[in-house]
């Protein structure tokens, strides 16, 4: 009785409750041992459009992860991570070289992902305060709106808003915001298909606002979770090969 008079009285504790549940939903979507996947990215610059093709291959959580576009134009650039360190190969070079400090911000071979985006793996529960802000539909989906506040310093960005799918716990469309406010990029989730136990997008779109007229389409072709991945895939002998 005591518990169900103190929810009454003070509804924000369930509603807090609910946003951690949530919230562990779509980090668990997003949790895997290992994964192999083939992509389409579509980068879009006012009336300019440039498709680029890759496959790669991932491990705890994307933890280490490698990536080979396979498209004529950049056809063996290699993308190697390994924790918080990443390096990329230029075939015609025979050069690696590591990515740091500020180049970190670019956009990963000019598209709206940038290499920071590629490094993140935080778990949203323990990287940012969580709060319910309401529901909406999202192209017919009935929606939660979660609030997430970054808790710990090093998060990549200050606050996000997702709007997470009911059913499947997939965001279908997030705000990324600076510690300022200013809204700096968004993010929309397609075609959520079910592998296994977990969903997820296979086709993404992401437009950074501080670019002007661009856009980012991820489709993915191909993807297997939790097979089994050579782990001298990821080692820096390997993006000469």
């Amino acid at each position: 009785m005591k518990k169900f008079f103190a929810l009454f009285m003070f509804p924000s504790l369930l509603f807090a409750q609910s946003a951690h549940d949530i919230i562990r939903k779509v980090d668990a979507n997003q949790d895997f041992t290992s994964q192999k996947f083939t992509m389409r990215m579509t980068i879009e610059k006012g009336s300019q459009k440039i498709i680029k093709a890759l496959y790669g291959y991932g491990k705890s959580r994307g933890e280490k992860s490698f990536m080979e576009f396979t498209n004529p134009e950049d056809k063996g650039v290699k993308y190697l991570k390994i924790n918080d360190e990443l390096w990329i190969y230029f075939p015609d070079a025979d050069d690696i070289m590591k990515i740091s400090g500020h180049m970190l911000r670019q956009g990963m071979m000019g598209s709206d992902i940038s290499y920071e985006d590629m490094m993140r793996r935080e778990e949203l529960d323990k990287t940012y305060s969580v709060k319910l802000a309401g529901s909406e539909k999202i192209r017919g989906a009935d929606c939660y709106i979660i609030e997430l506040d970054a808790k710990i310093k090093d998060a990549l960005y200050a606050k996000q808003i997702l709007y997470i799918d009911k059913d499947t716990f997939v965001p279908l469309k997030i705000e990324m915001y600076a510690r300022g406010g200013r809204m700096l990029k968004t993010m929309e989730e397609f075609n959520i298909t079910r592998e296994g136990s977990r969903y997820f997008a296979r086709k993404i779109f992401i437009k950074d606002l501080r670019k002007k007229d661009s856009s980012t389409t991820v489709e993915i072709m191909e993807m297997q979770f939790n097979i089994n991945v050579p782990d001298s895939i990821f080692t820096r002998r390997s993006l000469r090969k």
